[in-house]
């Protein structure tokens, strides 16, 4: 009887044991953090110094963080936060996740005073603008090759030569502004007022008092010695209008794709992974070309479409991400990229 009680009692241990070692291995499982498939991103407009820079991180069972610069500066432990780089550079910007987790990531600063040195742009605009009549602009700024103009009616840009000519079709007061070799960081502005077109009122026609055409015989002139025509004399100094700009003079505007970084790139393109995204939301970023060329892991050439087909519902890990923009119009022409797949709790590149 005695003996009975003690095996009961036995198995009874193991049973809680194991069950603890369950409950622990659950509790280990959820809280786990994979120090190779750490999400951090470093967002910036222009990577300059005297700019506030985003840093934030998205791994999965992250609890802590510990953020160093690499500039000597104090370290941070928010997981979303900002940072200012006194002086240009590269640095070397650590996280440590949990304690345990550290990556590193380059990051280069620009000189925002060198950059300065070109200065702002000035805009030179006519004193009276009238609807309907050509408005003559200038720019007055060195070292300037492409130039972008928008005179406050269009969303977009209007002109892109240095010195433009535009019709207002409404009346009002318009911002003008000009960007210069596609820096975004000095942009000018000038405001003006464009005045409606005047329209006199003209008199009723008088039936009554109206004169019909004379005959040809009445404007005949009296015979004689040939005479200079007065009219051709009088146009030598009649004013030559200014040249109207046909469509062959302007420059066609050309629609620019949204700015893209690679990080938010790599963020858009993991959701395709998921399901949550397709490969129609990179649409407007690669200017509806789904067909542009992507470099797989230095070997394989693919289309970005079957790129994207090729990853959906996969875990996902990349390792590099690099972006072939047109300087133009902004849009992606092509990329490479390197990452590697999930399968059975082994990374392998896909």
């Amino acid at each position: 009887m005695n003996q009975k009680n003690i095996d009961i009692r036995i198995v009874f241990f193991f049973t809680i044991l194991l069950l603890v070692g369950i409950i622990a291995f659950i509790v280990q499982f959820f809280n786990h953090v994979d120090c190779e498939d750490a999400k951090f991103y470093i967002f910036s407009d222009h990577s300059q110094s005297e700019e506030s820079i985003e840093f934030y991180d998205q791994t999965s069972n992250a609890k802590s963080w510990v953020w160093d610069f690499g500039d000597g500066s104090e370290k941070d432990v928010r997981k979303h936060t900002f940072h200012i780089y006194k002086k240009p550079g590269k640095y070397s910007v650590t996280l440590t996740i949990n304690g345990g987790c550290t990556h590193t990531k380059e990051l280069v600063i620009k000189d925002k005073f060198a950059a300065d040195k070109i200065g702002t742009p000035k805009i030179i605009a006519p004193k009276t603008i009238t609807v309907g009549q050509p408005a003559y602009f200038k720019s007055i700024s060195e070292d300037a090759k492409t130039w972008e103009w928008a005179f406050g009616e269009n969303k977009g840009i209007d002109e892109t030569s240095s010195n433009p000519v535009y019709n207002f079709i409404t009346p009002g007061e318009k911002t003008i502004t000009l960007v210069i070799n596609g820096d975004f960081s000095r942009v000018a502005k000038k405001i003006i007022y464009v005045h409606p077109r005047v329209i006199k009122k003209t008199n009723p026609l008088d039936v009554s008092s109206y004169e019909f055409e004379k005959k040809a015989e009445a404007f005949a002139l009296p015979r004689g010695p040939v005479k200079k025509d007065p009219l051709e004399e009088m146009l030598q100094y009649v004013p030559v209008a200014p040249k109207t700009k046909t469509v062959k003079d302007s420059i066609a505007t050309t629609k620019k794709a949204p700015k893209m970084s690679e990080d938010q790139f790599e963020i858009l393109f993991k959701k395709v992974a998921e399901g949550s995204k397709v490969k129609d939301d990179f649409a407007e970023f690669i200017c509806d070309d789904l067909d542009i060329p992507v470099v797989k892991n230095d070997k394989d050439l693919v289309t970005f479409a079957q790129l994207c087909a090729s990853v959906k519902g996969k875990k996902i890990k990349i390792e590099s991400i690099r972006l072939n923009k047109d300087k133009q119009t902004n849009c992606i022409k092509g990329l490479s990229i390197s990452y590697k797949v999930k399968k059975y709790l082994i990374w392998s590149k896909d």
